[in-house]
């Protein structure tokens, strides 16, 4: 399992029974989150009213139950899965000082989709047994992403690719400090030490739309919000199940993307970005299954909570994260699991 050796010796001592303290330092910290976002729901009007009222999750929840996180299958981020004792200690291995995502800090206790993609991609690899020395894992539009760090620092060899510099559209990446232009760039030594990081993973530039065949197959691969920007909704599908050709008997191929929160007769496309909606992702888990691959899926969307109606616009300088607005679309993270039986 992964977890940072302090965190890892913290949780030894007190057992099973670290869930009940665990418990109560989440709720402290986002009873203090959830009375910021009540006090911005009801005075600035931050929250956008419109917003809401343009979701409909009709498709999304009904016949369905809130997904847990100790087992996860392909599901949405909620606030609720913050609260996990597993999702903290994956957090706290992958953060163990304050949240910094590629484009700055995220202080206090933000419930930001990011972090969740990133402990959900580690909780996958988990939950398949393929974090442990001897496994191999290859993630595409890695950037500067917590995840290679984390993985090299249990023994697993990591391919971390992204698109060429010279490429146009990854200036805009470059530009937010999101794209991979060295080995450095992964340096994470809170995580793992450099020289561990240079033993255990290579970097290379590859093209999502021209997966080469020279890659190797994997035990674990994995894309965390990438496959959207791949130029269109198909163009994205085919790149998932591109990979799904590079895994070992009982790999597994994880990625993030954007779930549709609206009500469309068809998948929202913006030249740079796809929101996909419930039927689309629906209708691609039926061909991975006939292909033979394994997929359970839950879309089921939380609004229990502030922080999982709180819709973050641009320039997403908010107490909460977790959904977003993309032109028409009101969008949230979603993983897909897909698992190569043995």
């Amino acid at each position: 399992m992964l977890a940072h050796v302090g965190v890892r010796s913290q949780i030894g001592r007190v057992g099973r029974a670290a869930a009940i303290p665990l418990r109560r330092y989440l709720d402290w910290r986002f009873d203090r989150l959830e009375t910021r976002l009540d006090e911005l729901d009801g005075g600035s009007g931050r929250i956008s009213a419109e917003a809401l009222a343009r979701i409909d999750l009709t498709e999304h929840n009904t016949g369905r139950s809130p997904p847990r996180f100790q087992s996860i299958v392909s599901q949405a981020v909620s606030a609720a899965q913050f609260f996990d004792p597993e999702f903290e200690r994956l957090r706290r291995f992958l953060y163990p000082g304050s949240v910094i995502l590629p484009w700055g800090a995220s202080p206090g206790p933000m419930l930001h989709r990011k972090v969740w993609e990133f402990v959900y991609v580690l909780r996958a690899a988990e939950q398949y047994g393929v974090v442990s020395s001897g496994c191999h894992a290859l993630g595409f539009g890695v950037g500067r992403e917590p995840i290679p760090a984390a993985l090299a620092a249990h023994g697993v060899s990591v391919l971390a690719t992204d698109l060429d510099a010279s490429e146009r559209e990854a200036g805009a990446w470059a530009e937010s400090s999101q794209h991979l232009s060295s080995l450095e760039a992964l340096s994470a030594p809170g995580i793992v030490p450099d020289d561990v990081l240079e033993r255990q993973v290579s970097v290379r530039y590859v093209d999502m739309n021209a997966v080469p065949d020279d890659l190797g197959t994997f035990d674990l691969v994995w894309s965390c919000c990438a496959f959207e920007h791949l130029g269109g909704a198909r163009a994205g599908l085919d790149f998932v199940s591109r990979t799904l050709d590079l895994l070992r008997p009982g790999g597994v191929s994880v990625h993030t993307t954007e779930l549709e929160l609206t009500a469309r007769t068809t998948t929202a496309e913006y030249g740079h970005i796809v929101v996909y909606r419930p039927s689309d992702l629906d209708g691609f888990a039926e061909e991975v299954r006939d292909r033979g691959f394994s997929i359970e899926t839950n879309w089921y969307v939380a609004m229990e909570t502030p922080a999982d109606r709180w819709i973050a616009h641009h320039p997403y300088d908010d107490p909460a994260h977790l959904k977003l607005v993309i032109g028409d679309s009101v969008s949230t993270s979603v993983g897909l699991l897909i698992h190569r039986p043995a």
